[in-house]
């Protein structure tokens, strides 16, 4: 022994002694060779009895062979740190922590040496506490979840000697998905990976079900594991305690379990452990959630959960790399932007808008692969990386997106029509980068709305002229107003009975200084893009009723005047008081004046209807315009007060020539009379549509057949040269 101990025996043998830690000495066969009294109090041996051991006489059964492991790693060199039990002399278990070292001797290893600390109840405890504050650590040094989750494992472990798992609840509530289980069979581990959350679902998944803790002793005889012990049995699991994980809110948010190689009911120390193991996971699991949510809400879009433009934008690039490094197909970028959702979400309120623009998420994403992207890139408006594709692809897909998108959506007791317009641009001709690209699709997108909507265009290095050019139109638009370059033209309307002028319409017309007149459909759609079609509309509105007070004081009488109002006009809150100002200020009798709105407008029921009722309250007349292309449903059609319904002129156009478009025309007239409607067809410009319409009995009409769009002067001759007799009519 003195060999072993060295020279400065007396040293050490004074540190030996009185440590308060039970301490021990081994040769290298394994046996005592120096205890201190704390071994001797721990062991219930006097210190000659265990001097004439080897401590393999006092290792419970189940604990030799871990018990050899570490003494034969030790004699190699290694330390460790382990719990065990041992055998008191009177026959109970007793639990140890013990600290191994080699003893080194002249170069060469001769025995081990052992710190042992009692596995008392406020021990483990205290071991818990302590190795709580080092995961704490790791929770704010962002170590990755699952080490997080191993480690809590770990800790409890060594306290408890059982094998710990973390189960988390899925998004749905409805089951346990794996978190960690670093000492469990592999198989077994892989078997708890989907646990159903339920009333006999072993201990862990009734524990999340009943939100309570069970505590299930023996898995052979228990009920709740009758449907799962055969796969826990089989790994030589024989308990298992399990604990529900809460939340700040008292929601289940994952199960604690520890699982026992025997039969095995806690003690008050356990119980104590099992609350702490829960709460420590509890923080962990809370943590890493709000990280996750916060991480998520920055590359997401909250609304649809669609990637938002920051992840696209970084999705994009990361895809231009690797196909610089490994040319393949080429990329496609699409941008969709939902045609008419303004006045979806004007009409029918944004609520049902947001609704909308989740369902077209999920109609965009089944439309795409799995190594493709849609994201929301604001608004309306979306966009998509279609990943090593061929341009006969990117048609497929595109024609696939419009096919999907013409179908109906079904939102909250509305039937809603929406179509897509959709622009392409490609890598590597149209852009280096995610920006560039965007910018192209987005104006092959604008070409797509302005030649009809409800199609797909790839970009075209002479579409940017014409982006270029819709911006200096937007600009100018802004100014023409204050300098005064609008004027009204006025299309005749003929009553086909008599023949005669039955009104007019009113039209708006852009005289632009140096680019001359500019269509309506070149600025109209900008200024509803733009907002500027309100202050608009109330210049057409008050101009109108200007004109037939002025003809009225000439002597010429018009029965009516019809004036478009546009979405926005609508519905904003103030229409109503807007147009009695308008009439009292231009001496202008509301039953001369016809509103003239659209059909889709009438979409959201309800609110149309008490805005029409507000209107018929001033006395003006109700005509809805563009009849037949809307999607309003016909059965609420007799509840509007409306007074004139507008065929559509893309009915009349092919009337003679098409069975289908005549049908739909004589239908609409059919309707409206039982209705007691009086009906305007648009966009007569032949004999031939005419004579249809007379033969039906239509109303009214309009179009080039009887005049184009007259301005002030012009339409004066006109009516002195219809010699009508208006002076007279009241």
């Amino acid at each position: 022994m003195k060999s072993l101990i060295g020279p400065d025996s007396d040293i050490y043998k004074s540190f030996f002694d009185f440590n308060h830690n039970a301490s021990y000495a081994l040769d290298s066969e394994g046996n005592f060779i120096l205890v201190n009294d704390a071994a001797v109090d721990a062991t219930g041996y006097e210190k000659e009895e265990i001097l004439q051991m080897s401590f393999v006489s006092i290792m419970q059964e189940d604990c030799i062979d871990r018990a050899f492991h570490y003494f034969n790693s030790t004699l190699k060199g290694n330390r460790h740190s382990f719990d065990i039990s041992i055998k008191h002399k009177r026959g109970h278990r007793v639990d140890l922590y013990i600290t191994t070292i080699p003893i080194w001797r002249d170069g060469h290893i001769k025995g081990i040496g052992g710190i042992v600390k009692e596995m008392t109840e406020s021990y483990k405890l205290e071991t818990l506490f302590s190795g709580q504050n080092f995961v704490l650590e790791m929770i704010a040094k962002g170590s990755p979840f699952s080490d997080v989750l191993d480690r809590i494992n770990y800790l409890v472990e060594s306290v408890t000697k059982g094998a710990c798992s973390i189960l988390l609840t899925d998004e749905t509530g409805t089951f346990l998905k794996h978190g960690s289980s670093p000492s469990l069979p592999l198989e077994y581990s892989n078997y708890i990976k989907r646990v159903p959350i339920g009333p006999k679902v072993g201990s862990c998944g009734t524990s999340a079900y009943f939100k309570r803790r069970i505590i299930v002793t023996d898995i052979a005889s228990d009920p709740l594991w009758n449907d799962y012990k055969h796969n826990a049995l089989k790994h030589g699991l024989r308990a298992c305690w399990s604990s529900p994980v809460y939340d700040t809110d008292q929601q289940v948010i994952g199960v604690f379990g520890i699982y026992f190689d025997q039969a095995n009911a806690p003690k008050e120390g356990d119980l104590q452990i099992i609350e702490r193991a829960t709460y420590l996971t509890s923080l962990a699991i809370q943590h890493y959630r709000a990280v996750e949510k916060i991480n998520f809400m920055a590359f997401h879009d909250d609304l649809t959960g669609l990637p938002n433009r920051r992840l696209f934008n970084q999705r994009v690039n990361q895809a231009i790399e690797r196909e610089v490094k490994d040319p393949k197909k080429g990329l496609a970028l699409l941008f969709i932007d939902l045609d008419r959702f303004k006045l979806i979400n004007d009409s029918l309120g944004h609520g049902v808008g947001d609704q909308l623009l989740r369902e077209v998420g999920g109609t965009l994403q089944s439309c795409i692969r799995k190594q493709d992207i849609v994201a929301r890139q604001g608004g309306d408006e979306f966009t998509i990386l279609l990943d090593e594709v061929s341009k006969q692809q990117i048609i497929s897909t595109s024609q696939a997106i419009l096919e999907k998108l013409s179908q109906p959506f079904f939102i909250c007791g509305h039937e809603i029509f929406i179509t897509p317009s959709i622009g392409i641009s490609l890598y590597p001709p149209d852009g280096v980068d995610a920006e560039e690209l965007i910018r192209k699709a987005d104006i092959a997108m604008y070409k797509v709305k302005h030649e009809g909507r409800n199609n797909f265009k790839f970009y075209e290095p002479i579409f940017d002229n014409k982006t270029n050019d819709r911006l200096e139109l937007e600009n100018e638009l802004r100014k023409a107003l204050d300098k005064e370059e609008f004027i009204l033209h006025y299309q005749p309307i003929i009553d086909l009975s008599t023949d005669k002028l039955a009104g007019v319409e009113a039209l708006i017309r852009w005289i632009h200084p140096q680019h001359g007149q500019v269509p309506p459909d070149h600025f109209i759609p900008i200024a509803e893009d733009t907002g500027m079609i309100v202050k608009i509309g109330e210049w057409v509105l008050r101009t109108a009723c200007e004109h037939w007070n002025n003809l009225k004081k000439r002597g010429i009488l018009l029965p009516t005047i019809s004036v478009n109002i546009s979405i926005r006009q609508f519905y904003q809150p103030n229409l109503i008081s807007m147009i009695a100002s308008i009439l009292k200020e231009t001496n202008m009798e509301p039953k001369h004046l016809t509103i003239e709105i659209t059909e889709s407008m009438t979409m959201d029921v309800e609110r149309a209807l008490t805005i029409l009722n507000h209107l018929k309250c001033l006395g003006v007349n109700i005509s809805i315009d563009d009849f037949g292309t809307g999607y309003s449903s016909l059965s609420y059609l007799k509840a509007f007060p409306i007074d004139f319904l507008k065929i559509d002129k893309s009915f009349i156009r092919d009337m003679p020539k098409s069975k289908g478009d005549e049908n739909i025309a004589t239908t609409i007239l059919l309707m409206a009379r039982n209705l007691g409607l009086s009906v305007i067809a648009e966009g007569v410009e032949t004999a031939e549509q005419l004579e249809v319409l007379r033969r039906f009995e239509c109303g009214r009409a309009q179009g080039y057949l009887f005049s184009r769009p007259l301005a002030t002067e012009p339409l004066e001759k006109f009516l002195f040269q219809q010699k009508l007799g208006l002076m007279k009519t009241s």
